[in-house]
């Protein structure tokens, strides 16, 4: 039990890591979301997440805003936004590859027509991915692929819907 503890002390405080802010996009697929959602609204195509944040070492907080087409229930077709700040920490894999966990909050909306039926709510995110680092390359910039996890509770006059959407993503960052 001691060794697996010095190990995991060992790499989360490693000397691949970097330091500064950074900005980033990603593009994930359709998220698949639970019976609640889906008697509400109905993803199509893709999410696409922008995000920022500023890392320490092998930890980082993070903000995204998430968003993905939903065709209503009732009519037309909207967007479902996602806004988080999530605390990230990356473990160095070696050769510039990193493992990552992430967990946080986040504020949720989906406006279907009018104030009766739009929704919105709080909730939290969890996540993981991996990170390739093109130091070599171009400086604190990086390619990743991760899993997230969006778990909320939306509300509005009319109704009260559990929501959980899952996605995958694949994206990119670049120091600032």
């Amino acid at each position: 039990m001691k060794r697996a503890l010095l190990v995991a002390t060992g790499l989360a405080v490693s000397t691949t890591a970097s330091a500064g802010g950074y900005l980033g996009l990603s593009l994930g697929t359709q998220p698949a979301i639970n019976d609640d959602l889906t008697a509400t609204a109905t993803p199509i195509g893709r999410s696409l997440r922008g995000l920022g944040g500023a890392r320490f070492g092998n930890v980082s907080i993070e903000g995204a805003l998430n968003g993905f087409d939903v065709i209503p229930t009732r009519n037309g077709r909207t967007t479902m936004y996602q806004l988080s700040a999530a605390l990230k920490l990356s473990v160095p894999l070696g050769n510039n590859f990193e493992a990552f966990g992430r967990v946080g909050l986040e504020r949720s909306w989906l406006n279907l027509s009018d104030s009766v039926y739009n929704l919105s709510g709080d909730g939290f995110l969890i996540g993981a991915g991996f990170e390739y680092r093109l130091n070599a390359v171009l400086t604190n910039a990086s390619l990743f692929v991760d899993y997230n996890v969006h778990r909320v509770t939306l509300e509005s006059e009319a109704n009260k819907v559990d929501s959980t959407t899952r996605m995958w993503g694949v994206g990119f960052t670049i120091g600032i």
